[in-house]
């Protein structure tokens, strides 16, 4: 089985920068649209195959075609990458169901509905600012803001959230920092 897509995922996830910094803070209105738009995406292909074991975050792949994985090779190398740049159980766990979707998307013989790739917002998330985040009482926090984990089923829509255009991931993050930045109003 081919494995191009596969590597080639790897090395895109291992181009991603990982230090915390004001820049990837000032990204949080995008993170956010992005993280939005990872749902819905995520959400109509489980439309299609079924239930997964954890929602938000899980292996696609395994649910499409269990039978179906990436090299062991490549999953261990983007396991060791994590451990040594990043340390986030989250990002491993996506970024392992990356790995193992580009691996389908590679195999013979696999059917697929014309879907919107499922991953891609998420690897826009990480490109934008590598920086973790967090899942507390049901809610992703980002630091700035925070984003409520709905049940999948809430998600499914034909209509995407946002373009991954980074034009319009720009102006999301500029909207986000003018709102942030805004006085609070005087308390009566």
């Amino acid at each position: 089985m081919s494995e191009e897509r596969a590597r080639l995922m790897v090395d895109r996830l291992e181009a991603i920068h990982w230090k915390a910094s004001d820049e990837a803070m000032a990204r949080v209105g995008s993170r956010v649209a992005l993280m939005r738009e990872y749902f819905r995406r995520a959400a109509l292909w489980l439309d299609v195959y079924g239930e997964p074991e954890w929602w938000p975050f899980f292996d696609l792949a395994a649910v499409v075609d269990p039978s179906v994985r990436a090299d062991p090779a490549l999953a261990a190398e983007i396991e060791d990458f994590i451990e040594e740049n990043v340390g986030s159980a989250y990002a491993l766990d996506i970024f392992l169901a990356a790995v193992h979707w580009a691996a389908l998307l590679d195999a013979p013989g696999i059917q697929l509905p014309p879907l919107e790739d499922p991953f891609e917002p998420l690897i826009r998330f990480y490109e934008r600012g590598g920086t973790a985040f967090a899942l507390e009482n049901g809610f992703i926090d980002f630091g700035t803001a925070m984003l409520r984990r709905t049940p999948w089923r809430e998600n499914v829509s034909p209509t995407p959230i946002v373009q991954l255009d980074d034009h319009v991931l720009d102006a999301l993050d500029a909207a986000h920092q003018a709102e942030w930045r805004k006085p609070a109003a005087p308390s009566s």
